[in-house]
């Protein structure tokens, strides 16, 4: 049986004992694995998030842009730094510095983003639609 002072000082000999040797080589996740279908379920997220997001950045930039073109480049880079920052946590969340419960706020964010293009391709195809 290892003693907190094994694992502090290594063994009575001197000689590191296996757990901390295996410890300070191997860095295991903070929270633990993820299970495949969990890890699925992130990516898939994040790869429809971010088709979404480049879908509406290009529709953007080619549909309806003699109407008001400033107003789509505002949108567009409003869409483009919250998927930016979004990104960003999820990173952040991978690396581990960030708290499991974030989780769900990031689930929350990707829905926004989602919703948030779906919006914007709705009033780009109005306003493409106006006669002026």
């Amino acid at each position: 049986m290892y003693r907190e002072t094994d694992i502090l000082r290594g063994g009575e000999d001197g000689i590191p004992t296996s757990r901390e040797s295996i410890s300070s080589n191997y860095s295991a996740p903070l929270f633990g694995e993820t299970s495949p279908r969990t890890q699925f379920l992130q990516k898939s997220l994040a790869f429809f998030t971010i088709l979404c997001a480049c879908t509406t950045m290009i529709t953007a930039c080619t549909v309806g842009t003699q109407s008001n073109p400033g107003l789509h480049v505002f949108m567009s880079l409003t869409l483009l730094v919250f998927t930016a920052s979004t990104f960003m946590l999820a990173m952040w969340y991978e690396e581990g510095d960030l708290l499991p419960k974030i989780l769900n706020i990031l689930y929350v964010q990707s829905g926004a983003i989602i919703a948030f293009s779906i919006l914007l391709h709705v009033y780009f195809g109005l306003d493409s639609r106006k006669q002026y």
